[in-house]
C-alpha cells in the first residue's frame, strides 16, 4: 500500500483552500469541507448573500481544483520532487 497522500488546492477571489487525503477524493472532501466551514461562518454573518456564496457541491463550476501527490521523506520544491 502506498503512503503517498495527495493534497486539493482551491484559489478563490481572496482565499487558498486545501485539503490532504490519501487520494483525490479524501482531498476534495477535506477541502470542499473547509469550503463549507468558511460559507458557514460568512452566511452567519451576512444572511443576505446565501444565493451569491455557492454551496460546496456547486464550487467547481466557479473554480478549479488542484491536485498535488507527495511522498513521505521526500523534499519537494514547485511541486516536482527533489530527494
Amino acid at each position: 500500500m502506498s503512503q503517498s497522500f495527495v493534497v486539493a488546492e482551491m484559489n478563490t477571489h481572496h482565499f487558498m483552500f486545501r485539503g490532504a487525503g490519501r487520494s483525490r477524493e479524501q482531498a476534495r472532501a477535506a477541502l470542499l469541507g473547509a469550503w463549507t466551514r468558511h460559507r458557514d461562518d460568512l452566511l452567519a454573518r451576512f444572511p443576505e448573500r446565501s444565493g451569491s456564496i455557492p454551496a460546496a457541491e456547486r464550487m467547481e463550476e466557479h473554480f478549479n481544483i488542484h491536485y498535488l501527490e507527495f511522498d513521505p521523506d521526500a523534499g519537494y520544491r514547485d511541486g516536482e520532487r527533489l530527494v
